[in-house]
């Protein structure tokens, strides 16, 4: 299942990752989502990597997930941020996995300048390998994931301007 979000942001290319890639920022992101999360911000052969876990209730979820995870959701995501190419432009590969759950996100992030400031992007694939409730299970994720991006998006705007 394709996930896709675009926003524009009020600042640079260079700002918006300048705060991105800070652990402070990192922290309230998942903070603000989840009672239980944590992040780290590390650097790894020009690369900054990005890595975050939420513990998330399951209560409201379809019932097969709640059977195989329990009461709690455990998901980590790992963002790894490229060097800026020469036009400034930033990519970093997406993944996000559920403990317990074969449900994946699989994607891209790319920070590009625009006239106005800078422009981020997501563009991923949701999968959940569990037969007969695959399908489901993706739909039922999917407002939830569309949801915790927005929200990143957001907190991102509200720290840019």
């Amino acid at each position: 299942m394709k996930i896709t979000r675009s926003a524009p942001l009020p600042a640079t290319v260079e700002d918006a990752f300048a705060i991105i890639s800070t652990q402070e920022y990192q922290q309230a992101k998942v903070e603000a989502q989840a009672s239980r999360a944590s992040a780290t911000v590390s650097d790894h052969a020009g690369s900054t990597v990005v890595r975050s876990e939420r513990h998330v209730p399951t209560a409201g979820m379809p019932r097969p997930v709640v059977s195989m995870v329990g009461d709690t959701l455990s998901i980590t995501e790992r963002q790894t941020w490229h060097p800026a190419r020469e036009d400034g432009t930033r990519h970093g590969d997406l993944a996000l996995s559920v403990a317990g759950v074969p449900l994946k996100l699989v994607g891209t992030i790319v920070l590009s300048p625009t006239a106005g400031g800078s422009s981020l992007a997501i563009d991923a694939d949701l999968s959940c390998s569990i037969p007969i409730f695959g399908k489901k299970i993706e739909e039922a994720a999917r407002p939830a994931i569309e949801e915790s991006i927005d929200h990143e998006i957001s907190q991102l705007n509200a720290r840019l301007a």
